[in-house]
């Protein structure tokens, strides 16, 4: 039987107290006690769950709204306002939002997908606002891409002001975006920016942003957002080498489909390199997540490279067979593994 804490608090002192007055024999407590279990309740995926319920009955509800002409006719002049309108609305917008998650943080510290939640509204109402004011001051590409990055620097002050760590990812998120269109505007948006393509870019600075972060270890930020930004920053490294492995250096389907797998081969050696020495390192320092982190990123470029030389030569069925193989042994070796005491 599942009773929650305080049923589970007073059943408890109830079978107590009747064995103190000899109503029931101990023998017998000890046996209802047995057949109850408390009952935790996740709140916070419960607190998820209604936020997103809340989002889904919205758009019910308007979806509902719209049928009726009076509300299509007040939705068609109210989208014929100006630029600027909508760009003054979005901008009080990302001021009210985080005034709001200040004030359910005040009110109670525990609410933390609440405030979240009012935080990602209001990076949303910047970057709109930050839409609408290309148009309205005709904004260059330099500006443009600028606002990408006064959006993720406004995540994160907004993140480091109030310790969320989703905000954070978010800032951090925008932040890479921003290089990423930084560079293609550099380069005329043109797919080749310095001779490197997007996924090579992302490895180099992903790179050199681990190599900073390593000196920087002792860096003034929260433990939780040294974290994040090591996490985000080693997904993106991964992310990047697993492309090019798979791509290259090359900027256009033609050119990759033009070459052999031989050529692509190298990326795979330096990928299978770099996992082999974050393994490594992982099993020295007893680092958990190091282990985890090169064990798939050496999975991932073996079986891209498995990919690249043999779908051609190889009939389908034996390619998906061999396929299907290797994940059975690997299944095997893995529930052998982690199945010991």
């Amino acid at each position: 039987m599942k009773l929650s804490g305080k049923q589970y608090t007073m059943v408890e002192r109830l079978l107590e107290s009747w064995t103190d007055q000899d109503l029931l024999s101990r023998e017998k407590a000890d046996e209802l006690k047995e057949h109850m279990e408390l009952k935790v309740v996740n709140w916070k995926r419960v607190a998820q769950n209604m936020l997103g319920l809340a989002i889904v009955f919205m758009v019910i509800a308007f979806l509902h709204l719209v049928a009726d002409e009076w509300v299509l006719e007040v939705l068609v002049r109210f989208f014929e306002l100006s630029d600027a309108f909508f760009m003054s609305l979005l901008l009080l917008l990302a001021l009210v939002f985080p005034w709001m998650a200040s004030r359910v943080k005040h009110k109670s510290g525990a609410l933390r997908v609440s405030v979240e939640a009012f935080l990602l509204l209001g990076i949303m109402s910047l970057g709109g606002a930050c839409y609408y004011a290309s148009t309205v001051f005709e904004l260059s590409d330099f500006w443009k891409v600028g606002c990408v990055l006064l959006v993720a620097i406004y995540g994160l002050l907004v993140a480091r002001l109030f310790y969320a760590s989703v905000i954070w990812l978010t800032g951090l998120s925008g932040l890479t975006l921003w290089l990423g269109l930084e560079t293609a505007r550099l380069s005329g948006w043109e797919p080749l920016f310095l001779g490197m393509t997007f996924q090579l870019r992302f490895l180099v600075m992903s790179f050199l942003a681990l190599l900073l972060m390593h000196g920087l270890r002792k860096m003034v930020l929260k433990k939780v957002f040294r974290m994040v930004s090591f996490q985000f920053v080693w997904f993106v490294f991964w992310v990047a080498f697993w492309l090019c492995a798979l791509f290259g250096n090359y900027a256009s389907w033609d050119d990759w489909e033009a070459v052999s797998a031989l050529h692509l081969l190298p990326w795979g050696v330096m990928m299978a390199v770099a996992a082999l020495w974050v393994w490594h390192q992982g099993v020295q320092k007893k680092h958990r997540q190091w282990v985890w982190m090169g064990s798939i990123a050496l999975f991932a470029d073996v079986y891209t490279q498995y990919f690249l030389f043999l779908w051609d030569p190889l009939p389908a069925s034996l390619f998906f067979f061999l396929l299907a193989l290797s994940f059975f042994l690997v299944g095997r070796k893995a529930e052998v593994i982690w199945g010991r005491p």
